[in-house]
């Protein structure tokens, strides 16, 4: 995608540039600009424009700074009609509000991407196409035949008002699924899986107009979808092979301010709601009904908030900005102790395997043709980890060459950076400055903290782990979002089937093609990067998919939600291994 023009001067710089000519004192240092920065977090419904100065080349001081600017606009009071805008009559945190924020009013991926037919609500006009229709989420009409609707269980008042929050995804991408041991296993009621987490995606109203305007259609995967991702496809592959042939609309270029929003959610302990820690909320979830094959049906509950990615293309990001924030009490020993406080500094564990087993990775290396011996290997093979109160998850059984059974998280494989959390100290002593001059008494956003943010694309040699100094951004992840192994530490591209028909690749990463050849996941025009973390991640939804960075755009129609599994029994999705299927698909 064409790269667009960075902004000349920082605003704050400048401004501070034209007083120092005025009083004949030195030009601020990039730290004291920073500080400076961090200690204006304002309180606003507003969304920042960008990053001041722009994305490329950013500080991560600037760019935490502008991620907890979006934070607390999109956790804003919403109207709900119409979606996306903030009620600014009511505060930050708003004592006793129960109803959506800005983000939760944003679009889930099936009111985008349905199962069957036009979106709900949809209608040919421009700008919004029906976009601020009231939420329904319509999966297959094939196989729910009520127009696509899932049926309540049983038990489940179906009068109630639809929730907001759908969570129809029960996996890390199809990697693996994740449990919380802080829930007791054997408590009480539904879910039928209580400790586990379940997740959403959705995305706003540029998004929306962008793949419904009936001139592309791209919602559908029909023929217009396949013309122009099949266009930066070809594009890629030649300019992955030295060629300098330009790249040719239709493609897939999402408009500036586009947003997608992936959440983790969960069921809190009661304990946990006493606690004012949690942000909480409606939720849809979904269980399989017993004695039917293919049987689901949906519950609502009030869950806690546990996890809140936010990307966003900016005027100077075509890449998009990749915000990722936790709820503070994720990560806890197996007595319960907080492993981090509130800002992210670490508490416990400091020189702890970050995995209970250590889990040990092989890369995959070059190799032509590839062969089991290139193929990414984990040891041990299996594991037995008993969680106490600590976060665990269980990698897909359809990925055997992964670590199999119970593995326990100690920590992160790489600590929130001092800047991040200068960053998260500075954000939380403006909301307590908020709070005490609007007399609100208590708020979970206290309890949120940024954990990275991915401003600009970062390079990393093929075959070598990255070691700069920021490795902890290089490498952004979060610890409800993307736990395992494969997902602390990405780069490169989803493994490609090889050869050996005996070898499953499933879930695992590589660096090199199936010649050989270097891989990269992010282009940046001019150059091509093999970025890592989050937007080295979806930057495989842009390179092998040429959907731009949407994961779920690349996706399509969403068939069925995924329900909740134990964790001695969570398959492959569907959903996911058509996803996996389309991105393992690079050159």
């Amino acid at each position: 995608m064409p790269r667009l023009v960075q902004a000349a001067v920082p605003v704050l710089l400048l401004s501070q540039s034209v007083s120092c000519v005025a009083s004949n004192k030195p030009d601020p240092t990039p730290e004291q600009v920073d500080s400076q920065t961090l200690a204006s977090i304002p309180i606003s419904p507003n969304l920042p424009a960008d990053i001041p100065g722009g994305a490329p080349g950013s500080s991560l001081p600037a760019a935490s700074a502008f991620a907890w600017q979006e934070f607390i606009a999109l956790n804003w009071p919403a109207l709900g009609n119409p979606r996306d805008t903030p009620d600014t009559t009511k505060l930050f945190g708003q004592p006793g509000y129960t109803g959506p924020l800005v983000w939760h009013t944003f679009r889930g991926k099936v009111e985008i991407y349905p199962g069957s037919g036009a979106p709900n609500g949809y209608t040919s006009q421009p700008p919004s196409f029906g976009y601020d229709a009231p939420p329904q989420y319509l999966y297959s009409n094939t196989q729910f035949p009520n127009g696509g609707q899932v049926p309540p269980c049983a038990g489940q008042d179906p009068g109630l008002p639809t929730a907001w929050i759908n969570l129809d995804e029960m996996s890390e991408i199809g990697l693996n699924t994740m449990y919380a041991g802080k829930v007791p296993a054997g408590s009480p009621g539904a879910p039928s899986v209580p400790q586990q987490f379940l997740f959403m995606a959705k995305a706003n109203r540029q998004e929306y107009a962008y793949v419904v305007d009936p001139a592309t259609s791209y919602y559908t995967h029909g023929p217009q979808y396949a013309a122009a991702t099949q266009n930066f496809i070809n594009f890629y592959t030649q300019l992955s092979n030295g060629g300098t042939a330009p790249l040719k609309p239709p493609y897939i270029n999402f408009p500036v301010d586009t947003i997608e929003a992936k959440a983790a959610w969960r069921r809190l302990s009661t304990t946990e709601v006493a606690s004012g820690r949690f942000f909480t909320a409606p939720v849809r979830y979904y269980e399989s009904i017993p004695g039917s094959a293919n049987g689901i049906c949906y519950r609502q509950d009030t869950w806690g908030l546990a996890a809140l990615h936010i990307i966003r293309k900016t005027p100077t990001a075509p890449y998009f900005v990749y915000a990722t924030f936790e709820q503070a009490d994720n990560i806890l020993d197996p007595n319960g102790q907080p492993v981090e406080d509130v800002n992210g500094k670490v508490l416990l564990n400091p020189g702890a395997s970050p995995m209970d087993p250590t889990i040990t990775v092989t890369p995959a290396v070059a190799a032509n043709p590839a062969t089991a011996s290139s193929i990414e290997h984990f040891s041990p093979a299996s594991a037995n980890c008993r969680p106490g109160q600590r976060l665990y998850y269980v990698n897909s059984p359809s990925a055997p060459l992964t670590t199999q059974g119970v593995i326990c998280v100690n920590k992160r494989v790489h600590d929130i950076p001092s800047d991040v959390i200068a960053a998260n100290q500075a954000a939380h002593a403006s909301i307590a400055a908020y709070n005490a001059a609007n007399k609100i008494s208590s708020s979970p956003w206290l309890y949120y903290k940024l954990v990275n943010v991915q401003a600009q694309p970062l390079n990393k040699q093929q075959g070598q782990p990255y070691t700069g100094s920021d490795i902890a951004t290089f490498y952004q992840a979060n610890i409800v979002v993307e736990t395992d192994s494969n997902l602390q530490t990405f780069s490169g591209q989803f493994q490609k089937p090889i050869a050996d028909p005996s070898v499953n690749t499933n879930n695992l990463i590589t660096e090199f093609s199936l010649t050989g050849k270097p891989l990269t996941n992010v282009y940046y025009s001019p150059k091509l990067y093999n970025m890592g973390g989050c937007m080295g991640c979806h930057g495989n939804a842009q390179v092998s998919a040429g959907t731009d960075f949407s994961f779920i755009l690349a996706g399509g129609r969403v068939a069925a939600p995924e329900v909740a599994v134990l964790p001695s029994s969570a398959p492959l999705p569907e959903r996911v291994q058509k996803l996996l299927g389309v991105l393992t698909n690079h050159p």
